[in-house]
């Protein structure tokens, strides 16, 4: 969890990022969607490799076919909460995406924790 937390904020930010960059010239749902897409591909990398510990031997096609399920719920998910505030609050772009983001990070950890980078067992 210590990794999750080091690491989580540090693709948060880049979200933020991206997200803030893109607005200024697309909508809030490409830009959402953008900024999303590129944030999860890098924490990816570093859940499997660096957060869950797993090493590159390890059943690697299910792993990633659950990420991508995960991942495709999530983005879902996550855009349509960014969305749904933006439509009740218009021009609350802060706190629209802190909250996505808050509940999409917490339901990755789970998620990932128990279901994506599960330990095999023997």
């Amino acid at each position: 969890m210590t990794r999750y937390l080091i690491i989580m904020p540090l693709v948060g930010a880049a979200d933020f990022g991206i997200y803030f960059l893109c607005v200024r010239f697309l909508s809030p749902f490409v830009s959402k969607a953008i900024s999303y897409a590129i944030a999860n591909g890098v924490a990816y990398l570093a859940n499997k490799y660096w957060i869950f510990k797993r090493q590159r031997k390890q059943a690697a096609a299910p792993e990633v076919g659950r990420y991508v399920v995960l991942e495709v719920v999530l983005f879902v998910g996550n855009v349509s909460i960014n969305q749904a505030i933006l439509f009740v609050w218009p021009h609350t772009i802060l706190p629209a995406i802190i909250t996505a983001s808050l509940l999409t990070v917490l339901l990755s950890f789970i998620f990932k924790k128990f279901w994506v980078f599960k330990t095999l067992s023997s």
